[in-house]
């Protein structure tokens, strides 16, 4: 969920994000008799190896003897450790679970392989589907389709796995002296079955997919999600597939309609223009049938053109008819529409608007609120809406208001300000929009220094980069850029890659790669990748430039790298700390490569045996781009990239992490004092032991006190527990956590792992406000949560966690 500038709504890494890939020399796959464990090895013995063999991604240590074990909890635990660690090492292994009889093995081999397929589409969706129709023809728990599935994480009693005996968790439930608790989540077989062909893409998903629409109701739900996956990996579907979806979802006089089939019309940016007018007719009679799915019905009407503008401007303004959820995607569909959709949005406005009166402002903490917020975000210009917008802009805040009508209050008119300032940057109600800050009776708001609360400064970046940053704007965006609330700052070194015309941007990236905070630091080296030139100067710059001859007028200024820029990429990837934190050093080794710095190259050889797997990544393509040629490092070594077909390799071991030692044994509740009042989740390690003992850990510490809630995306998402409150980073001293990832669905109220990229997890937890099955399996699972999480908004604070078993 997404860490700092990753985005939950838009595609996903894909679980090869979260599913591993191989590495050093030739080795016998897993489940190969070079990993036999020693004879008379206990099951509980083998439980808490294979959860260590899971966690240091060595997939050579899950043994033949694992996955053919009598005790069906050692065989999903050895399924889940290779679904887990993935890649061509775990492959053979998660082949042979495919063909065991019990359902939680076959849905974790399916997971696996399904992030597994690259190279071998075909033969792997040949497998699934010759493996999901034994399961329809074979009798009993584990036949007839579809298992069944607890969507909510339930309370689990049994013991968390230990690394040597104890109780131990097995592949979908804590086990304790070899029982399972009855009320951990299971797992889907069918399901996992479907959204593996899905995943995998080859010639064959699509049409085995449609057809499966056609069957039991549960799997032909399954095969709509799936096809969501497929649409999200090829941009299109067959129009034929899209009348299928759409003949499942308005039903028949022998079956209800199935609502979910709209899902992967709204993952698909653009349909054919024969089926719109089917999308709009059939998404709109959805929405008279309340459920979780119906928010499926208002995404694809963003799909249906102009005349779908009136059903989505109904459901925005129809405040207690449609969930906070369903507004705010439709405020988001509007803004896909064009001009018909601005003007809808325009006219919804001036209802939502709250009223100016104290006692009625209260009412803005709560789900609601975030509909009326994403509104105001999807109006592109101030147009037709002046009017209601120049009414938030001075909304006045109530008298001895308390932080977090304060808070709402701004984000409102300051959302208003900055649609009204157009260019303006010195526009006195942009400057003045955020209430958050203390009063200073002795200054006005002027435009020559960073305004005061982090609300109204993010705001005036965003107008300073509608124009040429240069004169006075230049001022006012260093002013930014160097000092003051570290969101803005990042914003405006943002603006650097942007805006070429900025006179200074060399210095201004070198001081932010020497910040402390991680995510300024990587908002400066993400602009480098991005722009190398940013951090080149041409010689001769400043004083020392020089007038060009006339005869190589037209030849380009040689550039050199900024030598504060070089010294401050080559210091961070010698700092211990960032080689824990794979989002931060992958962009810096990525700014490292673009710039082609030659004296980085002993440090990038050294991070191409890291056993962080993107880290391996980003350090062979930018050897690649020193050497000329392209590199692997799936070797541990770097070495040139093999074509298809090369040797499986193993990647290299990582350490236990220091969780694995003392894992939380049973479900812990944890009690949130907010700026919205009590909100409470439920963390289960039945399926994330090693996460959920590091979140747990964290809030008994004290570390979630005061922290901010920094992200919110109304309708689907809340997520906090970043260090300085911007999304980026994790605790001093805690390694990034590997993915214990699932095929989970994300539900409302499901607590998820913030990632932005394979094993980036740390200290942030994410909280669904609505269903996402484009999330599932790509995020780890941790628990559910109970309370208004919704009704949050950015900045506001979490006061203290109690933590109770």
């Amino acid at each position: 969920m997404p860490r700092r500038r990753s985005s939950l709504l838009a595609l996903p890494l894909s679980l090869a994000a979260c599913t591993g890939q191989p590495a050093p020399g030739p080795a016998p796959d897993a489940g190969s008799t070079a990993a036999a464990p020693a004879a008379g090895a206990g099951a509980q013995e083998r439980l808490g190896a294979l959860l260590a063999a899971e966690q240091r991604r060595a997939a050579l240590e899950v043994s033949p003897a694992d996955q053919q074990s009598r005790d069906v909890d050692v065989r999903r635990a050895a399924a889940r450790a290779l679904a887990r660690i993935g890649g061509g090492a775990a492959r053979p292994g998660l082949v042979r679970a495919l063909a065991d009889e019990d359902d939680e093995v076959i849905a974790w081999a399916a997971y696996g392989l399904g992030f597994s397929c690259k190279e071998h589409e075909s033969e792997t969706v040949s497998a699934l589907v010759a493996r999901a129709l034994a399961r329809d023809a074979t009798p009993g728990p584990s036949g007839g389709g579809a298992a069944a599935v607890s969507g909510s994480a339930a309370a689990v009693s049994g013991g968390a796995a230990t690394v040597s005996g104890g109780a131990a968790v097995s592949g979908g439930a804590v086990v304790s002296g070899g029982g399972v608790s009855a009320g951990a989540p299971r797992l889907d077989a069918g399901g996992a079955l479907a959204r593996a062909i899905g995943r995998c893409g080859a010639e064959a998903s699509e049409p085995t997919l449609v057809a499966w629409l056609d069957g039991p109701r549960e799997r032909a739900i399954h095969a709509a999600y799936a096809l969501g996956d497929l649409a999200a990996l090829k941009l299109k579907l067959r129009e034929e597939t899209l009348v299928a979806l759409l003949n499942l979802a308005s039903g028949s006089a022998a079956s209800p309609p199935v609502p979910e089939a709209l899902y992967p019309i709204g993952r698909l940016e653009h349909v054919p223009l024969t089926v719109i007018p089917r999308i709009r007719d059939v998404a709109a009679a959805r929405l008279a049938e309340a459920g979780g799915a119906r928010l499926f019905a208002v995404r694809a009407l963003g799909r249906a053109g102009e005349a779908a503008v009136g059903e989505l401007a109904r459901v925005l303004t129809s405040r207690g008819v449609f969930a906070a959820s369903e507004r705010a995607e439709a405020a988001r569909a509007l803004k896909r529409l064009g001009a018909p959709g601005q003007r809808a949005l325009a006219d919804a406005l001036a209802s939502l608007v709250p009223s100016a009166d104290p006692i009625a402002l209260t009412g803005l903490v709560g789900e609601d609120f975030g509909a009326l917020l994403t509104a105001l975000d999807a109006l592109a210009s101030a147009g037709a809406a002046r009017k209601p917008l120049r009414d938030l802009a001075a909304l006045p805040p109530p008298p001895s208001a308390p932080a977090a009508i304060l808070r709402r209050v701004a984000w409102l008119r300051c959302g208003a300000a900055r649609l009204l300032a157009g260019e303006n940057h010195r526009d006195p109600l942009l400057l003045g929009c955020d209430v958050t800050a203390p009063d200073d009776p002795g200054s006005k708001p002027d435009a020559g220094a960073p305004v005061r609360g982090s609300i109204g400064a993010r705001a005036v970046v965003e107008v300073i980069g509608r124009g040429a940053i240069t004169g006075a704007r230049l001022a006012a965006f260093r002013a930014y850029a160097e000092a003051g609330d570290l969101r803005a700052r990042e914003a405006a070194i943002e603006l650097i890659a942007s805006h070429e015309e900025i006179a200074g941007a060399p210095d201004l990236l070198a001081k932010a790669l020497a910040a402390e905070e991680p995510g300024l630091v990587a908002a400066a080296a993400e602009v480098i990748a991005r722009q190398p030139q940013r951090a080149s100067e041409a010689p001769g710059q400043g004083k020392r430039k020089r007038k060009r001859k006339r005869d190589d007028k037209d030849a380009p200024a040689a550039v050199v790298t900024s030598p504060a820029v070089e010294g401050a990429l080559l210091s961070l990837l010698d700092r211990p700390g960032a080689r824990d934190d794979p989002e931060l050093i992958g962009a810096v080794i990525d700014a490292a490569g673009a710039l082609a710095l030659k004296p980085a190259e002993p440090r990038l050889e050294e991070l191409c045996r890291s056993s962080y797997p993107t880290t391996r990544a980003h350090a062979g393509t930018a050897l690649g781009v020193l050497r000329g040629r392209k590199v692997a490092c799936d070797a541990g070594l770097p070495g040139d990239a093999g074509a298809a077909g090369r040797p499986v390799v193993a990647p290299p071991a990582g350490e236990l992490p220091a969780e694995a030692s003392a894992l939380v044994r049973e479900p812990a509740v944890l009690t949130f004092d907010t700026d919205a009042g009590e909100l409470t989740m439920t963390l289960d390690p039945a399926l994330a032991p090693v996460a959920v003992t590091r979140f747990v850990d964290l809030a008994r510490s004290g570390y979630y006190d005061g922290k901010i809630v920094h992200r919110v995306v109304p309708g689907f998402v809340t997520q906090f527990g970043a260090p300085f409150g911007d999304g980026a980073g994790g605790p001093p001293g805690r390694p990034a956590l590997r993915c214990e990832t699932s095929p989970v669905p994300f539900e409302p109220l499901r607590v998820g792992v913030a990632l932005a990229g394979r094993d980036t997890g740390s200290s942030q937890l994410f909280v669904m406000h609505a269903r996402a099955p484009h999330l599932d399996g790509q995020y780890a699972a941790v628990g559910v949560a109970a309370g208004p999480w919704a009704a949050l908004v950015d900045g506001d604070v979490i006061r203290s966690v109690k933590v109770r078993n």
